[in-house]
């Protein structure tokens, strides 16, 4: 499983939190309720090449409320 389709997920089981990018399009803001809570200078605007940066990033907020899924890996 990649990172974004864990981002991906993780989005999904915690719809309070959302991605937008402002009008510069390199600059992510992370909302919760509406509230930036983490603003990301990114070097591009792809969410599938930036996933693991915007998913760690989140995890490691402080007093900030979350359901981190369980993620099954199949091993070979």
């Amino acid at each position: 499983m990649n990172y974004y389709d864990i981002l991906q997920n993780f989005l999904r089981c915690n719809k309070n939190i959302k991605l937008k990018f402002k009008e510069d399009n390199k600059t992510l803001d992370i909302c919760n309720y509406n509230n930036i809570i983490l603003s990301l200078e990114l070097e591009n605007s792809d969410i599938k090449l930036n996933a693991k940066v915007i998913y760690e990033s989140i995890i490691n907020l402080d007093n900030l409320t979350i359901y981190i899924p369980k993620i099954y890996v199949k091993e070979s």
